[in-house]
């Protein structure tokens, strides 16, 4: 009789939990999930070659002096912003104004001498008409005119250069840009050829870089660039190759990039980044980039097995827009989850959303 009552006992536990786990199937919150659903497909995507490099400024210019003087005023600093046309340098024009004063009393000089030249010559003229005076004579007093002639259009070739030499005394800045380097001082002496300062011009900034000799012939410079700067957390700027420097490096065997940037406050030379440099093209499986899941520490995405989901981890590449691709475990036109909440789990059972409509 106990045994027997032991068995009813059971029998009645069986039933509730089998009453119990048919009432969670019913239930509205068991019922199949309804989800979007995508295919993995195959895309052409660009072959990019990255290369690291640098903005410099194609506007680099040393300033020199063309004269010999003192310093008389050098008020700029480094770092300091420039317009075209601002002064830079003051030489002391104490030396070139005395040769200016020079050069003008030579030229008047000449003239008087050319002057009174041309007097002889007509007085001497006339006298030889009436045979007082020697041809001789006559013919000394005209070579004596090409002589001061001569002389006068050397007095004024020294008049203009000493005139130039003023212009020289003050240096303007060339371009709009900023003062990099200032190697004098007021007061310092200036020496012909000798660098004062250096001023970069901003107006048009390149993005330098160093490509294999493998990779030369594939550059196509019609193709847009994308630089990407690292300290402005990876923002894209799109450029275009200027030109490629056809001598290469003998060591490492490299050649020089130079990609023409656009204009942008932001950039400044000496920025550190990244070149991607399209090659071509090529198809790979990808999918969108909500795809991507993480479950237990790997990535993957819940593939629909029927009205199952089954999770299966992917070895993915690089990304491009929204979209990722898929090196493998994924293969072209099988249906994935676009979107995979938390509750999705491997074995879930789901229902595409076209379905329920």
């Amino acid at each position: 009789m106990r045994h027997t009552l032991c068995s009813v006992c059971f029998l009645g536990l069986v039933l509730t939990a089998g009453a119990s786990s048919s009432a969670s199937a019913e239930d509205p919150e068991g019922a199949p999930s309804a989800v979007s659903l995508v295919t993995a497909e195959r895309v052409r995507v660009p072959i990019t070659y990255t290369v690291p490099g640098s903005v410099i400024s194609d506007g680099r210019i040393e300033v020199s002096s063309r004269l010999v003087g003192f310093i008389e005023q050098l008020d700029v600093r480094e770092g300091q912003k420039v317009a075209r046309g601002d002064l830079l340098v003051r030489i002391d024009p104490t030396d070139i104004e005395e040769a200016t004063r020079q050069a003008e009393a030579g030229v008047r000089a000449a003239e008087k001498n050319l002057h009174d030249a041309e007097l002889d010559v007509q007085k001497y003229e006339d006298l030889a008409q009436k045979g007082t005076v020697a041809t001789e004579t006559l013919r000394k007093a005209q070579v004596r005119v090409d002589v001061v002639k001569a002389t006068l259009d050397q007095a004024r070739s020294a008049l203009a250069v000493a005139e130039a030499q003023k212009t020289y005394a003050t240096i303007t800045s060339p371009v709009d840009g900023v003062i990099v380097s200032v190697a004098k001082r007021s007061g310092e002496m200036a020496t012909a050829g000798s660098i004062i300062l250096t001023v970069e011009s901003h107006e048009v900034l390149l993005f330098k870089a160093f490509v294999s000799e493998s990779r030369l012939a594939a550059i196509d410079s019609s193709l847009p660039v994308t630089v990407r700067i690292d300290s402005l957390d990876g923002a894209g700027f799109e450029g275009r190759v200027r030109g490629i420097v056809p001598s290469g490096d003998d060591v490492t065997r490299r050649y020089e990039i130079n990609v023409i940037l656009p204009k942008d406050p932001r950039l400044v030379p000496g920025m550190f980044g990244r070149a991607d440099i399209t090659l071509g093209a090529r198809e790979v499986t990808a999918i969108p980039r909500t795809a991507l899941v993480r479950r237990g520490g790997l990535d993957g995405v819940f593939v629909l097995d029927g009205a199952i989901t089954r999770f299966r981890w992917l070895r993915i590449g690089r990304e491009f827009g929204d979209s990722i691709e898929v090196v493998s475990g994924l293969s072209e036109g099988e249906q994935i989850l676009a979107t995979a909440t938390d509750a999705v789990r491997d074995g879930s059972a789901v229902r595409s959303m076209e379905e329920g409509q």
